[in-house]
């Protein structure tokens, strides 16, 4: 989760250096041979002039084998910001790992999470220049920088003619830099139903699970944490006034509003004193049938809170577009009524999330990962409400 006046995390591209920006004859530790491949630097300069973050993370085991040192590494880069200022480019973070486990520098000789295909040094770029590395790409020539790209959730290319069906080919940075310029462009107008989670079809259910996994952490991490504060003091302050919480969704999120329900009645009375009423609008098949039948289904939450809601009772929606219709009528009605709402969303947050007096929103567009997210913090929300009325001592010891 994020705290609200953190900037949001941007894409930006990590870029190999050796074969990929200046030509790779083994072991560049010296200005003398750097050499610049055709190209490369007017890339560089493409992506600085579309606002783009560019990282450079460069395995350097010259240094742990003996041939150059870490002064020598950082005076290639430098020459390099000089070289490609003369094109109008450059690099906004340079990131190196001078570690091999074969070295013979005892300093550098061994293992390092940083020596690509490790993640290291691509975390150490989003933290540098605030990146969300599961809209970033990685472009490199050689299979660690492909591993890189899939161990951080990022969007490999690869430069070379290496026949890899899962892998974007191309002949050069430039072409690399041209795609990922149409694509950034496509997402800035919103076109990014072709860019989401899954972008490819997946032959291993170990990669669909490990990216998917990595996808629910990245859209988490989106989550204001300002804006779980608030629901929390919404909810604990309904608590404390005996008001009544109703709860409503569809499809996946009607099944999150019943849990909701559960756990914010049941759980939360686990070794505290709340006794707290809670209602799913989306539970009773009876009542959401003949209103549909008979008004239409996007009264089906609007009229139950017609006939049960009073002013200063709370009303949670749960939907992952925000659109819905019926969502949004009850959000409309509950604010105008007297309530306190709050609203889950994912996708662009639709209507639900400006209607609602406080908004969790997911930045996510895959219907799973969202829904998943909203039940953590349906989770959370319960959660925090159960131990922070329970004594200090009991917390630890109590299995939650």
């Amino acid at each position: 989760m994020r705290h609200e006046a953190e900037a949001p995390p941007r894409a930006g591209v990590i870029l190999d250096r050796d074969g990929t920006i200046i030509a790779d004859p083994g072991y560049v530790g010296s200005v003398d041979r750097v050499a610049l491949l055709p190209g490369a630097a007017e890339a560089i300069a493409a992506l600085n002039e579309a606002a783009i973050p560019v990282a450079v993370a460069t395995n350097q085991a010259g240094v742990a084998r003996g041939y150059y040192g870490i002064e020598d590494v950082r005076a290639v880069h430098a020459y390099l910001d000089d070289l490609l200022a003369t094109y109008g480019a450059r690099v906004d973070a340079w990131i190196f790992c001078p570690y091999h486990p074969d070295g013979v520098v005892d300093e550098y000789a061994r293992w390092s999470s940083d020596r690509k295909p490790a993640p290291g040094m691509a975390l150490a770029a989003a933290d540098r220049l605030g990146l969300d590395l599961s809209r970033s790409w990685v472009v490199g020539d050689s299979d660690c920088d492909i591993e890189l790209a899939r161990g951080v959730g990022a969007r490999p290319i690869r430069i070379g003619n290496v026949d890899d069906p899962l892998v974007t080919t191309v002949s050069s940075l430039a072409a690399a830099v041209s795609q990922i310029l149409v694509q950034h462009a496509a997402r800035g107008s919103r076109a990014e139903e072709l860019l989401t989670f899954p972008q490819m079809r997946y032959d291993s259910a170990y990669l669909f699970a490990e990216r998917y996994a990595h996808e629910l952490a990245q859209a988490l991490a989106t989550v204001d944490v300002a804006a779980f504060d608030r629901a929390s003091k919404v909810l604990g302050d309904a608590y404390d006034r005996d008001a009544a919480v109703f709860v409503c969704g569809n499809g996946g999120s009607a099944s999150i509003a019943n849990h909701l329900q559960c756990d914010h009645i049941k759980g939360v009375r686990v070794g505290t004193d709340l006794h707290t009423r809670v209602t799913s609008l989306a539970t009773n098949v009876e009542i959401l049938s003949a209103i549909a039948n008979d008004i239409g289904y996007d009264a089906v939450f609007e009229y139950q809170l017609e006939s049960m809601a009073r002013p200063g009772d709370v009303l949670v929606a749960v939907s992952s577009s925000g659109r819905s219709p019926n969502i949004v009528r009850a959000l409309a009605w509950a604010e105008s009524h007297g309530m306190q709402t709050i609203a889950m969303t994912g996708f662009g947050g639709g209507e639900a999330r400006t209607t609602a007096g406080v908004s969790i929103h997911v930045d996510a567009d895959n219907y799973g990962i969202v829904e998943d997210a909203h039940q953590a913090c349906m989770h959370l929300l319960a959660q925090y409400a159960r131990q922070s009325r329970m004594a200090p001592d009991a917390v630890a010891t109590t299995v939650f």
